[in-house]
């Protein structure tokens, strides 16, 4: 893009010793752009290095901040004086550069946190890293600490930007000037982010909160201003960002006209396609290293139909900017990845047809990522050699393995996540050599012609087998072991109760033990007696379902119908078409022509099918049907 088509971002050069200048409407909030986030001058970093195998990272290479972590990692926290819990998290990155080291060191205590359950670190919010520890520090003295860390765990999570209507145990502050009209902000953002700072006094409580409210501090431009803003004690700044942030329409990633609302493309990289909406620019850039590569466009040029490059759904693109921004820090890193993006097909719910892909190295074609995943997410982190070209026949469209239409997206991303975490690679390999082509559990569906576990009385899916059973004593002395069988079957280990009660069976006694096949008999009595209530049950359920869409589609049939002979009714008494006789009866009502009362028939029919397609008995019967099968699932 030539230099005339940009405007010079007035936000770039502006210092937060501007302080309240009133600024026109362009340059409202400049001087938030200048009084940036944490910025790290040592330039570019190299990748973190990533292993094939070994021992996991003692010290995670980033924090993980608010993700939720559900794997087993080690973590800190700091002990009651009177009850030993771990609650309060704090991850070993946090600890490694904020804790350690320090006279306060010996407060905390590590601990190996569950698989499965999750943990969230909160060392990283700026209550606890710029207030709370400083003063801890400082004093020598964590009980602050502490008492703000047993609070904090009592109030409810934000309920981010959706609209809730949960009001009970809240507490929502505004602001006590009123500055923005309803400007809401929930418990959990105010304590983490407000409270500590020069504007805790420019906020109060709501005395009756608002029946349907959302929580507009949650916004990640508005967040992310409150502590540079608070840093230069610039409330105007703060107030004229989150005005202008609440202005613009969230981003869904739609074609948008170019001269609809305000873009940003990038300064020193011509990126064919790659336009930035002013809402993700602020939300994602604008507060951070990369705000200043790039510009605002102008739109004096013939508009156009563009898309947000940093759309939420873009998935490879937000993978590769957080590692640019927070491994690399570095943006030609990002421009690079990006450029190779927008030059391919995207990776999206239909699939893709030709192209390249890639697999793990040494492995066969059951897991593919496309071209745009393996620069967005694989190569910008240089873990390339641990991949290969795909001999898959990709003149067939397929799924990209990493796009969130994958039947194991979630799965895969958070073993990647995990990967990164511990630094091992096989903690991804491992998982998709031993998942990937095997099919998702049927829970209460079922499904057949696959393979199956377990016993004749209670199969185990695939899945539940690789993922549960075959790490339990008993996996070995299985009769039925990958057997095929083509008649529909049910799996009864996918539960958390149903897996309760195998580990009760696997702990009676040593495998062939007279306890452990009685514990087993009871097992296997009990699968039959479920598979016979889910019969009784979930089949049912199934059909009363079944008949109540058949009705509802007949009801919109009858709707489509009504409204076609009502327009020919109108038609033919405008145009005069009417013999003079009159159609209908007293019941139907009586109409011009035969279209009418044709009409008004099919609208009858589809209230009636309507209403029977809703039947309060059939919902109950259903309740009751399902809370029976709640009690042996």
């Amino acid at each position: 893009m030539g230099d005339a088509s940009v405007l010079k971002n007035p936000f770039e050069d502006l210092t937060a010793e501007l302080g309240d200048l009133s600024l026109h409407q362009e340059e409202q909030g400049s001087s938030v752009h200048a009084a940036n986030t944490e910025e790290d001058d040592d330039g570019p970093r190299p990748p973190n290095l990533i292993r094939q195998t070994g021992d996991p990272l003692e010290v995670l290479a980033v924090c993980p901040r608010d993700r939720e972590v559900n794997y087993s990692l080690k973590w800190y926290y700091l002990p009651d004086a009177f009850e030993d819990t771990a609650d309060y998290l704090i991850c070993t990155r946090c600890h490694a550069d904020h804790i350690k080291g320090t006279s306060l060191e010996v407060q905390f205590k590590q601990i190996e946190w569950p698989n499965g359950d999750i943990a969230v670190c909160r060392f990283w919010l700026p209550r606890v890293k710029d207030v709370l520890w400083p003063e801890a520090i400082q004093t020598n003295n964590v009980n602050a600490l502490r008492e703000y860390m047993t609070k904090r765990l009592q109030i409810k999570s934000c309920p981010g930007q959706e609209i809730t209507e949960d009001v009970e145990d809240r507490t929502v502050y505004g602001l006590m000037d009123n500055e923005i009209a309803g400007f809401a902000a929930c418990e959990a953002c105010y304590e983490d982010y407000v409270v500590g700072t020069g504007f805790e006094s420019n906020f109060g409580t709501y005395s009756e909160i608002a029946p349907r409210w959302n929580c507009d501090l949650s916004i990640p431009y508005i967040l992310e201003l409150v502590a540079p803003m608070a840093k230069h004690t610039n409330w105007n700044g703060f107030i004229n960002g989150a005005i202008r942030r609440l202005q613009l329409p969230a981003c869904i990633g739609e074609q948008t006209r170019s001269d609809a609302i305000v873009w940003y493309l990038p300064k020193d990289y011509d990126i064919e396609s790659f336009q930035v909406c002013e809402t993700c620019y602020l939300d994602k850039l604008a507060l951070t290293s990369f705000k200043r590569d790039f510009q605002r466009f102008s739109d004096d040029l013939d508009p156009e139909l563009w898309c947000c490059g940093l759309a939420d759904r873009n998935i490879s693109t937000t993978i590769a900017l957080d590692a640019a921004l927070v491994i690399r820090r570095d943006f030609e890193t990002f421009a690079k990845a990006k450029q190779t993006i927008c030059s391919l097909v995207p990776c999206t719910a239909d699939g893709i047809v030709y192209g390249n892909w890639w697999t793990l190295e040494g492995y066969d074609d059951k897991f593919n990522i496309c071209e745009a995943c393996f620069a967005g997410v694989v190569q910008i982190r240089a873990l390339d050699h641990f991949f290969q070209l795909s001999e898959r026949d990709s003149s067939n469209a397929y799924v990209c393995d990493f796009c969130f239409a994958s039947p194991r997206f979630g799965q895969y991303i958070t073993k990647f996540a995990e990967m990164l975490d511990r630094g091992v690679f096989d903690y991804f390999s491992e998982f998709v050599m031993t998942f990937a082509g095997v099919p998702a559990c049927p829970k209460v569906k079922g499904y057949g012609k696959s393979r199956w576990w377990g016993y004749p009385e209670a199969q185990f899916c695939q899945e539940c087998y690789l993922d549960f059973v075959a790490h339990t004593p008993l996996a070995n002395s299985l009769p039925l072991n990958g057997e095929y069988i083509e008649e529909i079957k049910l799996c009864h280990v996918w539960s958390p109760r149903m897996r309760s009660l195998w580990l009760e069976v696997c702990e009676a006694g040593e495998p062939g033990s007279e306890e452990s096949d009685a514990a087993l008999e009871e097992f296997k009595k009990f699968c039959v007696q479920r598979l016979r209530i889910y019969h009784a049950t979930i089949s049912e359920i199934e059909v009363i379902k079944a008949l109540q869409n058949i009705k509802k589609q007949n009801a919109f049939n009858h709707s489509l119908l009504s409204i076609q002979y009502q327009g020919m009714d109108g038609m033919a008494s405008i145009l005069g078409n009417t013999d003079g006789y009159r159609y209908g009866s007293n019941s139907l009502g009586w109409f011009d022509t035969r279209y009418g009362a044709q009409s008004k028939q099919h609208w009858n029919s589809f209230m009636s099918d309507l209403s029977a397609s809703n039947q309060t008995d059939d919902w109950m019967r259903i309740a009751q049907l399902g809370a029976l099968w709640k009690k042996v699932e």
